[in-house]
């Protein structure tokens, strides 16, 4: 799964007109794989990730978006120093690009990063699986995705994955001895989460976490600055 949180205090302050060209480019090739998105959703988020790679949406900064639009228009959560890399950049240009959201370009891009054999294609045991399955399929490990079949519908993924939800929590109930068993009042409420809940509260507790870290540092720096005058 691509880590979109990698570029956040990534910052390309140079060869802003450079990039600017360079992005119409990208910009022009991928709204061509949206022409026939249903048949060529591979190689949308192929170039997808070759512009998010490129950085190039960055020359943006200061032009079409600047850190207060991206927290207050699009309501992205942009951690404090935030660099023109940040991904929160990149998908606010896709939506207004391309009329993408967030979650249909992470989507594309990590269809292509978990099941396509790099760049090039899909692995051979993808290959005929459509969008919407490899969508459910995304959050599950190489081991239990084993199990499905290219002819599942979307309806028979999402009974399988509530099934491999249940067992982890019968299988500790078997295990775990009545009087190490954790506390139900304690852990009740997690119960009914499934694993990407589960994991987008710890990326939103990580990037809390982070923001708290870097205005610990400014004000550290302001107060060592107002000790030496």
């Amino acid at each position: 799964m691509i880590d979109f949180k990698q570029k956040r205090f990534m910052d390309v302050s140079n060869k802003k007109m450079e990039n600017l060209e360079v992005l119409e480019k990208y910009a022009a090739t991928i709204r061509k794989d949206l022409e026939d998105s249903k048949q060529n959703f591979f190689w949308l988020g192929v170039h997808l990730i070759d512009l998010y790679s490129s950085n190039t949406y960055s020359a943006l900064d200061g032009l079409r978006y600047n850190r207060e639009t991206i927290r207050n228009e699009y309501g992205f959560k942009l951690p404090i120093g935030a660099g023109n890399c940040c991904a929160d950049f990149f998908f606010a240009y896709c939506f207004d690009e391309f009329g993408l959201d967030k979650t249909q370009v992470s989507r594309l891009m990590n269809i292509v990063d978990e099941f396509g054999d790099g760049l090039r294609c899909f692995k051979k045991e993808w290959e005929k699986f459509g969008y919407s399955q490899l969508c459910e399929l995304l959050p599950l490990s190489d081991e239990e995705r084993k199990p499905v079949k290219p002819d599942w519908t979307v309806k028979q993924i999402r009974e399988y994955k509530k099934k491999l939800s249940d067992k982890p929590q019968a299988a500790t109930d078997e295990q775990t001895p009545e009087a190490e068993e954790p506390p139900k009042d304690k852990y009740a409420r997690f119960e009914k989460w499934t694993k990407r809940e589960l994991c987008d509260k710890i990326f939103d507790l990580e990037a809390q976490y982070d923001e708290l870290l870097r205005e610990n540092e400014r004000l550290l720096h302001l107060s060592v600055q107002e000790m030496a005058g």
